[in-house]
Formats: C-alpha cells, structure tokens, sequence
C-alpha cells in the first residue's frame, strides 16, 4: 500500500507573491506586507485562581514580563499576546517551535488548558510610514500612536474579519492574525488598501 505524506502548506501559498505593487513605484513603499511562516501558535486559557502561576510561568519561560491584558511582549524566541482576561496567544519561531505547544501543554498542566493553533492560524506583517492609514481603513480600533504604541494588542475585526493584532515596534510594524478560512480574504483587503501607497511584498 503506497505511503501518503503530507507537507506543510503556507495559508498564503500562490496569494502573497514577493515584488512592488500598486502607485508610487518610483519611490519607497508605503507599507511592506509578508506573511509569518513557520510558527508554532498555542492559545492558553488559565484555570480558575491559576492566572498568577501561568503568568509567572509563561514570564520564566519567555524571558519577558506578560500581563493579564492586551499587551504584547516578546521574549527569547517567543511572543505572548494577551487577548482575554487569563488567556493569552504564546507564538515560537525557529529551533524552539517543532516542540513548543508540547512543551506548552506538559509545564502547564492542571493550571491552564492549551490548544495548539498552529495549522489554523496565519499571520500577516506590516510595516511602513503608511501601515496607520491602511489599517484605519478597516480596523475600528484607534491605532493613533499617541494612545497605540510598540506592546500594545486588541482582539479586533479587519473589513468584518475577526483578527488579533498587536504593534510589534514604533516604525510602526504590526502583526495580524486570522483564521486560516479568512487568510485569502484578509490579503486581498491589505492589498487593495495598501495600492494607493505603493507596497511591498517580501
């Protein structure tokens, strides 16, 4: 009997093509888009009166501080995204993300349930001087830098898709995540928002 295997396939395979797109080709892009590939994707949910131990827990294993809350904050090779009050998205990239969620699941048994999110979710990047004005398109949140700085995080909706976001740094740089069903869809928004600055895919 012939053995099937199966490979990893990217949200975005054949949709989010590397070149210069929309206006403005004769100067620097207004916004560069790319997608995440590659990242182990856990959503923890503390047990009840266990918040404490899992934030101690993920702030030891992440070499950064989370808070019970929106925030965002990046450690050794590993992202916390709070994104409800006692749960929280953990994201490892490289060496460390073959054996994360399982990790994830093993240290943090009986205080907090993980799902592994890895295959379901997909990630997209922006960056640029004109990311603000794309996203303010169709995000209800306020991304103003003046209230939405580096750390900040919201459980939020793009053109009527159901999104995490959280600001990655001050350029400003900002990461989305969506279910891979809306992965498509959400591209193609970026894409057309992003025409009129000119952007980038790397």
């Amino acid at each position: 009997m012939a053995s099937i295997e199966l490979t990893v396939r990217s949200g975005l395979a054949g949709t989010a093509r590397p070149g210069r797109y929309g206006a403005r080709v004769d100067s620097p892009p207004g916004v560069i888009l790319c997608e995440r590939t590659g990242l182990a994707i856990a959503h923890i949910a503390a047990r009840k009166g266990k918040i404490a131990e899992v934030v101690e827990w993920l702030g030891a294993v992440s070499g950064a501080a989370p808070e019970d809350g929106p925030r965002y904050v990046m450690g050794d090779g590993m992202v916390v995204v709070g994104c409800a009050p006692g749960q929280w998205f953990v994201l490892s990239e490289g060496k460390r993300s073959a054996t994360a969620v399982a990790r994830l699941t093993d240290a943090l048994a009986g205080i907090a349930s993980v799902i592994d999110h890895s295959s379901g979710k997909v990630v997209v990047r922006l960056a640029g001087p004109r990311t603000r004005d794309v996203l303010a398109k169709g995000c209800p949140v306020d991304l103003d830098a003046r209230v939405f700085g580096p750390g900040g995080a919201a459980a939020t909706e793009i053109a009527h898709m159901g999104c995490q976001l959280w600001q990655v740094d001050a350029e400003p740089t900002f990461d989305l995540m969506v279910n891979r069903s809306l992965a498509k869809s959400l591209w193609s928004w970026l894409a057309s928002s992003s025409a009129e600055y000119g952007y980038e895919v790397v």
